[in-house]
């Protein structure tokens, strides 16, 4: 009723006026006339001035809803950290705004650059059927004479609206409306500041899906090289650089070669997948000079999709990593990088694990010669006096030298509990394994004990709670220079107790190897009474892994044989 009293006030204002005036005149025609005319003009005047009024106070009520719908779009863009929950609250606020039926969302895919539908609030989502052209700028079709699927369903207009983000178009928004008018109220304005603020919730959730989406290959790609840089067994690791690379980016099949240098050709070392994917004939083929061409190990019709990342170390290719589909696809950049890198990790793997087989090849061979050594200076030596003592005794029966034969057929008999002992100690030090599952000293304890049984001489082992572990290579060592050490006990001590101990001080784990027995002079041991070749024996090994031996006998008081390794070396194992 105020709005009604406002309108018809200027009109009643003008009448009065125009009254006022006609009758302040005199009497005249002309003058009567004129006041009438007068009368008329201020009407149409107060008339234009109450539409113009009228409109105005629309103008601002719209834009006024305008406004606030714009507030709530915005509002429920950043009310939600879940970038698909965010849209659909906003299509929502459009709808409810714009009293639309229907919103379809569409946005351009980054692997093809296609449209491709995004989100879709409201009614018959399948009448979106047609794929749209993004236009230059709002557009307000008034009839669906091109979109039968939509008018089939009731909606009368639609407006299409461009949706670009940093200066790149990202997509469109088409809403659709089932009564006319409800979509041209609306200013062109209000349909492209929501068109910006939905390509920006667009361009930043698509973002957002890119860096977790990397975020996600680095972690797989990080625990497939954990996977890979973790094998230390070389066939172990072949299987699992196939394994991952095949995994890491959903492939059928996945081959490894790695390139022969000195018979220049490439050799199969490693497949995954399927068995009928690969040609099971091939082992190596040639392929000029290295250079990867083409992989004939995966069957052709795996191959409608393939990949193939050289592993290359200094500049050197060392082998090829393949993948293969056989559905055609194009590849992602990602899944591309994700290849290179475990091709990376594999090479790296690979020459790693070469490397220290190449170590334990040379390791076991130098184990190999000392094994040689200690066997011509103990069981050999032995058994050239039994071969010596044979020859003697059987002069002595031909000569009929009974006594003589008898005295060497002693020593022989003698000479034989020897090497039975030596025999019998050389087995069990053989036997004495370390490994991953089985530590430094669990060995000696084991070892300790049973020489202790074997040989009949009271052995005891003290750890003093002593935990470290190196490298098995290191633990050989020091379980042979144990060995040794305890050997010479037995043959020359003539002891009635051996003691082992270890300990750590700070930075040092050290062996003490011990006996009561009768000692001798370490500067002057005297045939037979010093272990002179067990002794260089024990310091070789010793010193191949940087630690120190020492020696301290006393005639009458023992002996005792100390063992130092620094930990600070790199071939400790936590």
């Amino acid at each position: 009723m105020n709005g009604l009293r406002f309108s018809v006030a200027p009109l009643i204002a003008a009448a009065i006026a125009g009254m006022a005036i006609r009758f302040s005149l005199p009497d005249t025609p002309w003058l009567f006339a004129l006041g009438g005319a007068v009368i008329v003009g201020l009407s149409v005047l107060a008339g234009l001035l109450v539409v113009g009024l009228r409109r105005a106070r629309e103008h601002d009520a719209q834009r006024t809803r305008e406004l606030n719908a714009l507030a709530h779009v915005e509002l429920a863009l950043a009310s939600c950290t879940d970038s698909a929950e965010a849209l659909a609250r906003a299509l929502d606020v459009i709808l409810e705004f714009s009293h639309a039926a229907a919103a379809q969302l569409w946005h351009i895919s980054e692997h093809d650059a296609r449209l491709v539908p995004a989100m879709h609030r409201g009614l018959f989502p399948e009448s979106f059927n047609a794929l749209p052209v993004i236009p230059e700028r709002v557009t307000f079709h008034s009839a669906l004479d091109d979109a039968p699927a939509l008018a089939s369903k009731g909606f009368v207009e639609r407006v299409q609206i461009p949706l670009a983000a940093y200066n790149h178009p990202v997509g469109v928004l088409e809403i659709a409306a089932r009564y006319h008018g409800e979509l041209a109220r609306i200013t062109y304005e209000w349909f492209e500041t929501v068109g910006r603020a939905l390509a920006a919730a667009l361009a930043d959730a698509r973002e957002l899906t890119r860096v977790r989406a990397q975020l996600a290959d680095e972690k797989r790609l990080w625990q497939a090289g954990l996977d890979v840089t973790a094998t230390e067994n070389y066939e172990e690791l072949l299987r699992t650089i196939v394994d991952r690379a095949r995994e890491l980016i959903g492939a059928e099949a996945s081959a490894l070669c790695l390139w022969d240098e000195q018979k220049r050709w490439w050799v199969v070392q490693g497949t995954s997948g399927a068995t009928d994917a690969f040609e099971v004939s091939v082992a190596h083929f040639e392929r000029g000079d290295g250079q990867f061409l083409e992989c004939p190990v995966i069957r052709f019709k795996y191959r409608q999709a393939h990949l193939d990342f050289p592993l290359q170390r200094n500049g050197q290719i060392v082998g090829c990593l393949c993948v293969a589909n056989r559905t055609p696809r194009e590849y992602l950049d990602s899944e591309r990088a994700l290849l290179t890198g475990i091709a990376d990790q594999a090479a790296l793997a690979v020459e790693r694990t070469r490397a220290f087989e190449t170590l334990g090849s040379r390791a076991a061979t130098a184990e190999r010669e000392r094994l040689a050594r200690e066997i011509h200076d103990t069981l050999a030596q032995i058994l050239g006096f039994v071969n010596v003592k044979t020859a003697t005794a059987r002069e002595f029966l031909a000569q009929g030298k009974l006594e003589q034969a008898e005295t060497q057929l002693d020593q022989l008999s003698l000479l034989s509990q020897e090497l039975y002992q030596d025999t019998r100690e050389l087995i069990l030090g053989l036997r004495t394994e370390v490994g991953p599952e089985r530590g430094l000293v669990p060995a000696l304890s084991s070892y300790v004990e049973r020489f202790s049984q074997f040989c009949n001489l009271p052995t005891t082992f003290d750890a003093d709670g002593v935990e470290v572990n190196f490298s098995p290579a290191v633990e050989v060592q020091l379980i042979r220079v144990v060995q040794e050490a305890l050997s010479n006990v037995r043959k020359h001590a003539h002891a009635q107790h051996a003691w082992v101990r270890m300990t750590r001080r700070a930075e040092i784990v050290q062996i003490e190897i011990g006996d009561d027995g009768q000692g001798f002079d370490p500067a002057n041991p005297g045939r037979g009474l010093g272990p002179r070749f067990g002794l260089q024996s024990m310091r070789e090994r010793v010193e191949s892994i940087h630690g120190t031996l020492k020696l301290r006998s006393v005639p009458g008081q023992g002996t005792t044989v100390t063992v130092e390794i620094p930990l600070i070396y790199r071939g400790e194992r936590t």
